[in-house]
């Protein structure tokens, strides 16, 4: 019985069928174009009452709309023509530009200036720290019997080292100012720990940042200051930069009165 049938249905798939085409447009209407066919109907029908729909809400809402009500976006917009238009922004007269340009000039100026000082202040920390990492370079030596030599960093302790180097058997005594020992040949140096050098790479670090913003300030201000200058009354002519050179302007001699 199964196998029957399956092989009925096997025998049904291998029978030709006709094969599916679609209605075309008459002869004596080719000139309105490709037939229309169902699918492209439902297309243009939901596209039509989408459309019907929108604006059947807006006429709604038009009908229920009180006419004193108020929002602040109508402040800045009006109608022209019945179509919503933007108002436009007000353009600022000369005199308030040059005010924000002078305030603009004022604030970049006062940034700058903090920043140079913390740089500076930087600077003298790191400069202190490289001199204290430095050997001594100035010594002080005292003769001794025409060959004997002793350097002296302290004078305090001068005549007990010379005292010492004449009882001595004539050898060089070296004084640390560091330390209150007289010792043959013995210099003391500071080590610094990891911790140390860590902090101090991260204050060099500070020190370029610092730099290259202070850099930055002052290309800003002599920007802010040129354009505020532009703003100003005076003949002026503009100049033939140079490559990667900012724009340039001569401004005509004037005689003061």
């Amino acid at each position: 019985g199964d196998s029957s049938v399956t092989k009925t249905n096997m025998l049904k798939g291998l029978v030709k069928t006709r094969t599916y085409r679609e209605r075309s447009q008459p002869a004596a209407r080719q000139r309105f174009g490709l037939l229309e066919k169902h699918k492209d109907y439902k297309l243009r029908a939901r596209d039509f009452h989408k459309k019907q729909d929108a604006l059947n809400a807006m006429r709604e809402k038009a009908a229920f709309k009180n006419p004193d009500e108020f929002y602040f976006g109508m402040v800045h917009t009006k109608m022209k023509d019945g179509v919503h238009q933007k108002a436009q922004p007000e353009a600022h007269g000369g005199d308030e530009l040059r005010a924000f340009k002078r305030e603009d000039v004022g604030y970049v100026g006062a940034k700058r200036v903090s920043e140079a000082k913390k740089v500076a202040r930087l600077k003298a920390e790191l400069h202190g720290v490289e001199r204290q990492q430095q050997e001594p370079q100035n010594k002080r030596t005292v003769f001794v019997d025409g060959n004997d030599v002793v350097p002296m960093v302290d004078k305090s302790k001068r005549g007990a080292a010379v005292q010492a180097a004449v009882e001595g058997d004539g050898d060089a005594c070296d004084i640390s100012g560091s330390s209150g020992s007289i010792g043959h040949g013995k210099r003391h140096s500071r080590t610094r720990t990891a911790q140390d050098e860590k902090l101090l790479q991260k204050r060099y670090s500070e020190l370029e940042q610092r730099t290259k913003r202070e850099e930055q300030l002052a290309r800003c201000l002599q920007r802010l200051q040129g354009e505020r200058a532009l703003l100003g009354k005076g003949r002026r002519k503009k100049m033939k930069p140079s490559a990667g050179q900012a724009r340039q302007f001569k401004w005509r001699q004037e005689r003061k009165k």
